[in-house]
């Protein structure tokens, strides 16, 4: 087994539990193949963790375990049973989930989703390429799982029956999704508890769905008894998915949806009784945070003054480097600015299958508050 030592005192934060070994804080590098698996041993060689080398980017080596065991088709396949098991407990009869969160379950830079029958996973590390079969074998042991798509660094590999669109439901949800074209593995899944959470405020209203992509937040509040609902995203082929949802949830007589900017709708003066705001990250690195804030300020200002008084406001940020005070403190500004009194009814996270790894902060992204506004 080849060894990467580090510099002195570089091992104190992955002791801690961080598992990224930054490429500067080795003494030196040795000739790796990219996906290799090497231990990583203190400046004094103490042993440290096993994991794989990345041969490009910050990071050089991604912490698999803290013990000198095998990496082998076994121990993939026990993490990633380890992994099914907590979300079998999370969603019981459910057969969509996150169900590999990267870092937090012990298989750092890879996320997996499944939809229905398929899992979809991606990578941008090479160990998972050369793993790709034994990887697909461990989830297409699982009950009802018939294929897989591994895509690492953009190249897609499939497994078993994985067909390029799936159908399913997902929390009293009929869904479809295209798995070639859609966001991140083909759907955001870590609002899903937030679409529940947002039900109570949606009884009655006239909604405005923001970045609506698929419109799912527009259909749970259709179900919810929404009185009329909007949904608006600047994707015409997002618009379109959306609107097949709507008719296959049967609530097409309530949710319509446009190709638009949701800055120029709120620009239009209508008055809304709930309005949900869930862009995209707005912050790829941490210079770009002061920029994003001032964007969300923004954003969320129009939104607050185009809410009925006594009406909500749902809004998220994804952006990581975004945290959640900043984020909060944005919101506060931008109410000063609508010269609206605000109520913090709930400030919430990802779902529970994108579980927060204590030691990695950078597991955390997701912050949607929930507002109201009078």
């Amino acid at each position: 087994m080849r060894h990467v030592r580090l510099k002195p005192k570089e091992d104190r934060r992955l002791v801690r539990g961080h598992l990224w070994v930054y490429r500067n804080e080795i003494a030196a590098l040795p000739s790796l193949e990219d996906g290799q698996v090497v231990d990583v041993v203190s400046d004094r060689g103490r042993f440290v963790g096993r994991g794989f080398f990345q041969g490009k980017g910050g990071i050089a080596v991604r912490i698999l375990s803290r013990h000198q065991e095998d990496i082998d088709a076994s121990f993939l396949a026990r993490r990633i049973d380890d992994a099914h098991a907590f979300r079998s407990r999370l969603f019981p009869g459910e057969t969509a989930y996150r169900w590999v969160f990267g870092e937090s379950d012990g298989l750092p830079g890879l996320v997996a989703d499944r939809y229905g029958s398929v899992v979809a996973a991606e990578t941008s590390c090479g160990f998972y390429a050369l793993w790709g079969e034994a990887l697909a074998s461990a989830f297409l042991v699982h009950e009802g799982v018939e294929g897989v798509r591994l895509t690492v660094g953009g190249a897609l590999h499939t497994f078993g029956v994985a067909p390029d669109a799936v159908d399913f439901s997902m929390d009293g949800l009929h869904v479809e999704v295209d798995l070639r074209t859609g966001q991140k593995t083909g759907l955001f899944l870590d609002q899903r508890l937030n679409y529940l959470a947002m039900r109570p405020y949606a009884a009655g209203a006239r909604v405005l769905d923001g970045h609506c992509y698929l419109g799912l937040w527009g259909c749970h509040a259709a179900k919810a008894g929404a009185q009329t609902v909007l949904g608006v995203d600047t994707s015409a082929q997002a618009v379109d998915q959306a609107r097949r949802i709507a008719q296959r949830n049967a609530v097409e007589q309530i949710c319509s949806f446009e190709q638009a900017d949701i800055a120029e709708v709120l620009e239009r003066g209508e008055l809304f009784d709930l309005i949900v705001l869930d862009p995209p990250a707005l912050a790829r690195s941490r210079d770009q945070s002061k920029k994003a804030l001032g964007v969300y300020q923004a954003l969320n200002r129009a939104a607050i003054e185009a809410v009925v008084p006594g009406g909500c406001l749902i809004t998220s940020s994804c952006s990581h480097f975004v945290e959640a005070p900043a984020f909060l403190e944005a919101l506060k500004r931008a109410a000063a600015a609508a010269q609206r009194h605000v109520w913090v009814l709930d400030v919430r996270g990802a779902a529970p299958d994108h579980p927060v790894l204590m030691a990695m902060p950078e597991t955390a992204y997701l912050t949607c508050a929930i507002l109201r506004v009078l």
